[in-house]
């Protein structure tokens, strides 16, 4: 081979160097996507054997909408409930209609008219807010179809203020919960063993604390229906290992100072729910 051959043969293997390394790629993406696939379904197939896991439901859970509450509180639980492989959520318009909720500024969009939701549920759930949930405790009608959907729901559940609305539809009364912090003494006025705690469970009443509380109560819920582990899995996934940036978190850790004004805040959303004692 003389040097004019030697150089075309070393172009010539340059310049098929890149379609090489690209069906080399090709390849290795074929085989890692194969390898992953193949770890997916065995670490389902694990999952599933694992003895107390329910991969699989048919539960029916109620979420009920009404202006004006908090967001979060419907949407912490909400995240944990659609992880339930089978189960069907109802976010449930206060209306018969589908018109989007305002809730502390997001529209939330139904997905069910009061109409279409089933008699029998598995979790009949309500959310907690401010002025919104003032509004829902006078609102007789909305206070009516708590109690009708309560009477066959297997859990009558709420997180913050939405306890207010259960007191409010006399299902409390003798029964331990918890709400926000603001509002224990006026939930207690209702004839309810009022609890400071995240998460308060009393037969097949289930209520959390404040907002953020609503992760532990659905991860508490979804323990109950699938399996300790299943719920175990869910708060991995979600990454749900709280360290929060300030220590201010309950009226004991909050400084005297954020404490008192954060309560007088709510000073007139507290007379306003207490009125609804007597009405």
């Amino acid at each position: 081979m003389d040097r004019r051959q030697f150089t075309q043969l070393m172009i010539a293997a340059v310049s098929l160097a890149p379609f090489t390394s690209v069906a080399q790629a090709v390849a290795s993406f074929e085989q890692r996507k194969s390898l992953a696939e193949a770890a997916s379904i065995k670490a389902h197939k694990d999952f599933m054997a694992v003895d107390g896991i329910k991969m699989m439901g048919n539960e029916k859970i109620a979420m009920l909408l009404y202006p004006g509450f908090y967001a979060a509180d419907l949407v912490n639980p909400q995240f944990i409930f659609s992880t339930m492989m089978g189960a069907t959520l109802y976010l449930v318009s206060p209306t018969e209609d589908l018109t989007p909720v305002e809730a502390s500024g997001l529209s939330i969009v139904p997905t069910h008219k009061q109409s279409e939701c089933p008699a029998d549920l598995d979790i009949l759930f309500i959310p907690g807010g401010a002025l919104g949930t003032l509004k829902a405790m006078q609102n007789e009608k909305f206070i009516a179809f708590i109690k009708t959907k309560a009477a066959n729901a297997k859990y009558i559940t709420s997180v913050c203020t939405g306890s207010l609305l259960l007191a409010k539809a006399g299902l409390l009364k003798g029964k331990k919960a918890t709400s926000h912090w603001s509002t224990l003494d006026v939930l207690a006025k209702f004839g309810t063993t009022a609890i400071k705690k995240r998460v308060v469970w009393d037969g097949n009443i289930v209520t959390g604390g404040g907002v953020t509380a609503g992760i532990d109560f659905g991860l508490e819920i979804l323990a109950a229906l699938r399996g300790k582990q299943y719920a175990e899995a869910i708060q991995l996934q979600a990454e749900y290992d709280p360290a929060p940036p300030f220590n201010s978190g309950s009226p004991e850790k909050a400084t005297p100072f954020i404490r008192d004004v954060v309560r007088d805040m709510f000073a007139p959303l507290i007379v306003g729910m207490e009125h609804e004692l007597d009405s």
